[in-house]
């Protein structure tokens, strides 16, 4: 099936969008799909850089237009050109964009909108590949050079995948044959991998050379839900879970209500047990008070020092 069916094509309204975005009725359907037609045809000829059916191309005229996007409003026609050379299409002063107004303007009967996007790698995009492989088979460059070539380039601008083919009397031989070339992965039928396709011909005085080529961009994820804010509720908190003062090692088993109500009977009964013996709480031993002077003698001659007289 991938290799039957136009990869485009098969992704459309799944990982790409329609290249002519309107609706119309019965009346006017068959009049707009065929004024797109006319317009893209038209497009074409102009910046493709063929003069004639057997003429090679003409490489300063030759625009890069990779796709023709088009989308229609009531009394309006939007068309945006994807190209790898927007200053050919422009031209000085936006003369070239005037002109083409005003030939499409004469075909579709109503006003025209033109939009121009440059695109930043052509090595990425099929249909300027084969493009490129197809004006050096015109120019008598060898065929296998050409195709190995884009091969390598476009992989070493990022590209995944790449698959070019070749097919008619390369060479110039009379028995017409076919040649591709390849590297990395092309999985056509994977619906969310970005594949480019891109086909067009070069015209030899032998003939006419087919050109395809397909090149795997990566996956297209649907992109993760962000998470939402979630507000913080404070409860209130019950007597047991109350935060008390000081520090509790980490680690420790957290005491039992039996174990928390016995410490503090016993703490109560300890002002008690000492007043009976005779002392107060406040009061500490004689042992600790000489222990103390002795220690603040021996710290006040350390910062005096030994006198001299």
């Amino acid at each position: 099936m991938g290799q039957k069916v136009n990869p485009i094509g098969l992704r459309v309204g799944i990982i790409r969008d329609w290249d002519s975005r309107w609706y119309a009725r019965k009346a006017t359907y068959r009049d707009w799909v065929l004024q797109d037609a006319q317009v893209r045809r038209l497009l074409t000829e102009r910046f493709s850089g063929d003069g004639s059916a057997r003429g090679s191309r003409a490489r300063n005229r030759d625009a890069g237009i990779s796709r023709i996007e088009i989308e229609r409003a009531p009394n309006m026609l939007k068309l945006t050109l994807h190209t790898a050379k927007p200053g050919i299409i422009i031209g000085r002063g936006g003369r070239g964009v005037e002109d083409i107004r005003a030939e499409i303007e004469r075909i579709a009967k109503q006003k025209v909108h033109i939009n121009v996007e440059e695109i930043r790698q052509p090595e990425l995009d099929a249909t300027l590949v084969a493009e490129n492989v197809a004006s050096q088979i015109e120019r008598r460059i060898a065929f296998k050079r050409a195709v190995r070539q884009a091969v390598q380039r476009s992989m070493r601008m990022g590209a995944q995948g790449v698959r070019v083919l070749v097919s008619g009397r390369l060479g110039g031989a009379e028995m017409s044959r076919r040649y591709a070339d390849r590297d990395g992965k092309i999985p056509l039928h994977t619906l969310r991998a970005d594949i480019d396709y891109g086909f067009t011909e070069a015209r030899t005085a032998s003939g006419n050379i087919g050109i395809k080529v397909w090149i795997y961009r990566g996956d297209v994820l649907p992109e993760a839900p962000v998470p939402e804010p979630r507000m913080r509720v404070e409860r209130p908190t019950t007597p047991s879970e109350r935060h008390r003062k000081g520090w509790r090692r980490v680690g420790a088993v957290r005491k039992t209500a039996e174990v928390e109500r016995a410490e503090s009977e016993g703490q109560q009964e300890r002002p008690a047990d000492q007043a009976a013996e005779g002392g107060s709480a406040g009061e500490e031993p004689e042992e600790h008070k000489e222990d103390a002077n002795a220690v603040e003698g021996q710290v006040q001659e350390a910062t005096e020092g030994p006198q001299t007289g």
